[in-house]
């Protein structure tokens, strides 16, 4: 996997399809609006923090996807590019949904970050290897 972090509206996506050229060919999908299944079967994910949002707003624990996600995205296929905004930077949230959606964010993409075999943060389009 490679995993593909930074702020939003930094040029991720942009410096994905530039640096892996290949994935302009792959399906596309975005978890803003992708259903779960969906987002499994894409080779190219972005906006995971959003689809992570969904989940927990839908009922499903922080506990669970904390276990279980990473792992699912990991196997589905190995040779994917996942997109992720970094959240955790910036004022704590006052409400406690909004802590623990930043933390399990957090948490998901340190698992993803750890199994990566490459790791890239983009900041205003330039993209820096990290692992």
């Amino acid at each position: 996997m490679i995993f593909i972090v930074g702020g939003m509206g930094q040029g991720k996506a942009e410096f994905a399809q530039e640096q892996f050229p290949e994935l302009k060919h792959e399906i596309l999908s975005d978890g803003e609006s992708a259903s779960w299944e969906e987002f499994m079967g894409a080779c190219f994910g972005m906006n995971l923090q959003a689809m992570i949002r969904r989940r927990l707003e839908n009922g499903e624990t922080s506990e669970a996807l904390e276990r279980g996600m990473a792992q699912e995205l990991l196997k589905a296929c190995p040779e994917r590019v996942i997109l992720a905004d970094e959240i955790g930077c910036g004022i704590v949230p006052v409400d406690t949904f909004s802590r623990s959606y930043r933390e399990v964010t957090g948490r998901i993409c340190c698992q993803l970050a750890r199994e990566s075999k490459e790791v890239w943060r983009v900041v205003a389009g330039i993209g820096q290897r990290i692992k």
